[in-house]
C-alpha cells in the first residue's frame, strides 16, 4: 500500500512522526491509533478517506518510529494532550476532526473536553473515554504500580524475522488477520543484531499510577462542544454500560454498531462501512442504528 508523505515534528518531548494522506486543501482529519500500535493501523481507512480529507496519521510517543519520552519521564494519558495541542500549535490547525482508536479515542476524548474550541468534529473507534477508579481505589492503584514500575526487566526479545514477531503480537490480537496486524507489526520493529527487538518503549506497559474516576471522566465528556460520532465494534471492548452513562452527558452524539473485532478499522471489509458512516456524520446524516442522539 503506497504510503502517504512522512516528516518528523519537533516537539518539546522529542521528534513526532506523521504522515499526510489527501490534498492540503481538503478538511483535516487527524488520526490517533491504539496503545501499543501505531499510525498504520489506520492505512487502509486513510487509504480510502484521503480523497475527501487531509488525512494526517500520527506516532504517539513511545510507539512507531516516535521518540520515547525522556527517562524519568511517565506515559499518563494527559501527556499525550499535551503532545497534542503541542502539534496542532506547531502545524499551526486552529480547529481539526479527530478519529482515535481505543487509547487514540481516550486522548481524543479527554482532549476534546479540555481544549473544546479546538474540536469540530470527534469520532470515536470502539472508544468511549478511559477505564476509571474510585477514590477508595486509588492507594492500592500508585502501589501496585511503583512497584510495577521498579522491577528489573528481563531485557528485550530477539526475534529472528518479521513473522515470528507477528507471530507474538497476535497473541494479544488474536482477532486481527495477518495482513492488518503486519504493517502495525513492521512499523514497531527494530534491527537488533541478528534480529529484530520491538521499538516501542517499555514503560508503556506500566500499570497506571493513578486513573480518573468516573464523575471526571464525566465532566470532560461533558464539556466536549463537537459533535460526536461513536463507532462501536461488534466484538469490541467497550462495557455497555458506558453507552448509557457515558453517552447522555455528551451534547450531540450518535452511534453506530458495526460488526467487527476491537481493530475493525485496520481490516479492509471494515473500511467501506466505518468510511460510510464517517462521510455521512460529517454531511449531516443520521447514521445512528442504536440509542438516541
Amino acid at each position: 500500500m503506497k504510503q502517504g508523505k512522512e516528516e518528523f515534528i519537533h516537539l518539546s518531548t522529542g521528534k513526532l512522526a506523521v504522515q499526510y494522506w489527501g490534498q492540503e486543501a481538503n478538511p483535516v482529519l487527524i488520526c490517533l491509533h491504539g496503545w501499543l500500535d501505531n499510525m498504520a493501523s489506520f492505512y487502509p481507512l486513510a487509504k480510502k478517506m484521503s480523497g475527501q480529507y487531509r488525512v494526517i496519521l500520527v506516532d504517539l510517543p513511545g510507539h512507531g518510529l516516535s521518540d520515547p519520552l525522556a527517562d524519568g519521564a511517565h506515559y499518563y494519558i494527559w501527556q499525550n494532550i499535551e503532545t497534542l495541542l503541542e502539534l496542532l500549535n506547531k502545524l499551526k490547525l486552529d480547529q481539526v476532526n479527530i478519529v482515535g482508536h481505543s487509547m487514540g479515542g481516550v486522548v481524543a476524548s479527554l482532549f476534546s473536553g479540555t481544549f473544546p474550541d479546538r474540536v469540530s468534529s470527534l469520532i470515536l473507534l470502539d472508544s468511549l473515554g478511559p477505564m476509571t477508579s474510585s477514590a477508595e481505589q486509588t492507594p492500592g492503584q500508585l502501589a501496585k504500580a511503583i512497584i510495577d514500575s521498579q522491577k528489573i526487566s528481563s531485557g528485550l526479545r530477539i526475534y529472528p524475522d518479521t513473522q515470528v514477531a507477528l507471530s507474538a503480537r497476535k497473541k494479544s490480537s488474536p482477532s486481527m488477520s495477518d495482513s492488518a496486524l503486519l504493517p502495525i507489526v513492521e512499523r514497531n520493529l527494530i534491527a537488533n543484531g541478528s534480529g529484530y527487538s520491538w521499538r516501542t518503549d517499555t514503560r508503556l506497559r506500566h500499570t497506571s499510577k493513578v486513573r480518573l474516576t468516573e464523575p471526571q471522566v464525566l465532566a470532560f465528556l461533558s464539556a466536549i462542544s463537537a459533535k460526536v460520532l461513536v463507532i462501536i465494534a461488534e466484538q469490541g471492548i467497550v462495557p455497555k454500560f458506558w453507552l448509557q452513562e457515558r453517552l447522555s452527558v455528551i451534547s450531540e452524539h450518535q452511534l453506530v454498531v458495526l460488526p467487527g473485532h476491537h481493530h475493525f478499522h485496520a481490516e479492509i471489509e471494515s473500511v467501506e462501512l466505518i468510511n460510510e458512516a464517517i462521510t455521512g456524520f460529517h454531511s449531516g446524516q443520521s447514521v445512528n442504528n442504536m440509542g438516541d442522539s
